[in-house]
């Protein structure tokens, strides 16, 4: 993988530049490619908070244009108010949606207003510098959130970062890169389309994360952390291959089993991070230690972080329902219609 530039790090004053090296466009998608860029190099001179608002407006207004998402959507936050009622862990407005169809709907609604609002961070990210992360982001337990950031001992193998599509997922990325003291490493899933991929290329490769295709990461990741760097991995949805089944919100799921092996095998203390949006431009950092038993197996060992990661989940979900973006896929193998 080429080497990547560091135009504009942290300062907002990303230029438009050439297409990446490794997509190949046509006439009309370069002209194309060049309008998104010039678009991003305008939108991140404007105040972000007016931004995120009407982004969320949008959202809350294609909840009306996309029926088929709209009942998934449904279906899946129905599943997990009932489950968090019964099981006593749902808030005065979480415990409405579970009761009442008109609440929900409203929670339904702010999903899609949250859904584009992740776009939109994704690409105004960039412009926020490690200072300005530091003053937005609150940490729900700052001594494990310095811990997940600091740097490791020479000869210490590096960190582990599990995030999950709640929230920020693009920020808590930019988070690590710009405030933790390691490069960051990233598996990405790769789109189709030549125009979306070098626009997703671009924007992300601006969060300075190394990014490695999906399909072939493993020794990637493996390499950086025994140079003593962080990996970041996404891990509430399943991409690549079946992954293993552990029960969430109270019926059968299928995680990815990499992180928690990655762990396991090469020693790499492993934090969970998600990133709460608190109000437009504001968020609240979730930093949770995920530690295997010690002196069992590798197998029971990958067993118990699994374990420990649903309940996180179902934790920090548990706080905004709506912030998590899986709901717009399929989850659960058996879930409650």
């Amino acid at each position: 993988m080429p080497e990547r530039s560091r135009i504009g790090r942290g300062t907002g004053s990303t230029a438009p530049s050439l297409v990446p090296a490794a997509v190949s466009l046509g006439p009309l998608q370069r002209i194309a490619f060049g309008l998104l860029v010039g678009g991003l190099w305008l939108i991140r001179r404007l105040p972000d908070k007016p931004l995120y608002r009407a982004a969320f407006a949008v959202g809350a207004g294609l909840h009306l244009l996309l029926p088929q998402r709209r009942d998934r959507v449904r279906r899946n936050l129905g599943h997990v108010c009932r489950w968090l009622v019964a099981n006593d862990m749902a808030s005065p407005r979480v415990a409405r949606a579970a009761r009442e169809r008109d609440a929900l709907e409203r929670m339904v609604r702010a999903a899609f207003g949250h859904w584009v609002v992740t776009y939109v961070e994704a690409a105004l990210g960039p412009r926020y510098s490690a200072a300005e992360l530091k003053r937005r982001f609150v940490p729900v337990d700052p001594a494990t959130s310095a811990e997940s950031m600091a740097a490791r001992a020479p000869g210490e193998v590096g960190l582990i970062h599990l995030s999950m599509h709640f929230g920020s997922v693009d920020l808590s990325a930019l988070y690590g890169s710009r405030v933790g003291a390691l490069p960051l490493t990233g598996p990405m899933e790769f789109v189709g389309s030549p125009l979306a991929r070098a626009y997703f290329e671009r924007v992300r490769n601006e969060l300075d994360v190394t990014i490695v295709p999906v399909d072939n990461a493993a020794d990637a990741l493996i390499a950086a952390l025994e140079r003593g760097e962080a990996v970041g991995i996404v891990a509430d949805r399943n991409i690549v291959g079946r992954g293993s089944q552990v029960e969430l919100f109270g019926a059968p799921v299928r995680l990815p089993i990499g992180p928690a092996m990655l762990a396991v095998g090469t020693g790499a203390p492993l934090y969970l991070q998600a990133i709460e949006r608190t109000g437009p431009g504001e968020w609240l950092g979730h930093s949770v230690r995920l530690r295997p038993p010690e002196g069992v197996p590798r197998r029971e060992a990958t067993r118990a972080i699994l374990e420990q990661e649903a309940r996180a989940f179902e934790r920090i979900i548990a706080r905004a329902p709506e912030q998590w973006t899986t709901l717009f896929f399929p989850i659960w193998e058996e879930a409650t219609p």
